[in-house]
């Protein structure tokens, strides 16, 4: 059995200004954001303006903002040639090829690779500097979901069996098998579809990739990467905490 799994591995902290590992992902609650509080204009790219622009709702803003401010905070603490840079001139854009989201910087040729995540207005973000297979996935453990049925749909029959013969454990381990499937979807550049049914212990162990989970409050949160598990997911309380760095 892959208790190992269920285990809380993965390190979760509160942001502070410390020079960040290269290896973290931070974290933030988005829900909060009042979006006509900032000035667009000077934080975001013309394509990423475009882009929020199109977004209906005011949640999906708010995950939308959030998530471009911690790459851009990111890019920024980690690159110091980069750290005067005005937000507006690093632009986060989807590459198909690659399907991978790509950091671009006005006027240089450095391009960064990049994860997100978001569930219930809760967000992630993080950059891959080293370009190796790697991602991360954040789900809201929910009880009121038909887990179990979703399960005995999607799942692998062996994930179904260590879903059902806990029952006080069902869900956290349906979502916990679920972030681990949208992590590796995320690390290998592969449709979530391909990955449902596959029993995914079975193929992190045949990709020889890596992973590691905890749960946070009421997220669950996996990471998959074929090096290095020493990736650690750091808290910001509020984006006001990177307001000295991104200059807003």
């Amino acid at each position: 059995m892959p208790a190992l799994f269920f285990q809380q591995q993965l390190v979760i902290t509160k942001h502070t200004m410390q020079p960040l590992n290269t290896h973290t992902i931070l974290l933030c609650d988005a829900q909060h954001l009042n979006i006509d509080k900032f000035d667009l204009n000077t934080l975001l790219s013309p394509f990423e303006l475009a882009v929020i622009t199109r977004r209906k709702s005011n949640k999906a803003k708010q995950e939308y903002l959030a998530t471009r401010l911690l790459l851009k905070y990111l890019v920024k603490q980690s690159s110091p040639e980069f750290a005067k840079l005005p937000a507006h001139h690093i632009s986060s854009e989807f590459d198909e090829p690659s399907s991978k989201l790509l950091i671009h910087i006005t006027g240089s040729n450095t391009v960064f690779s990049s994860c997100l995540s978001h569930s219930n207005g809760f967000v992630g973000a993080a950059l891959n500097i080293e370009r190796i297979e790697f991602g991360f996935d954040i789900e809201k453990i929910s009880t009121k979901r038909p887990f179990e049925k979703l399960a005995k749909h999607f799942y692998h029959p062996d994930e179904v069996n260590l879903i059902t013969q806990n029952q006080q454990q069902g869900a956290e381990r349906f979502f916990r098998i679920w972030t681990l499937k949208e992590a590796l979807a995320k690390a290998t550049c592969q449709p979530i579809a391909k990955l449902l049914s596959p029993n995914v212990f079975d193929q992190l162990t045949q990709a020889h990739l890596r992973a590691v989970s905890c749960q946070y409050n009421e997220f669950d949160v996996s990471v998959v990467s074929n090096q290095s598990t020493d990736w650690q997911c750091s808290v910001v309380n509020t984006i006001d905490q990177l307001r000295g760095v991104l200059n807003f």
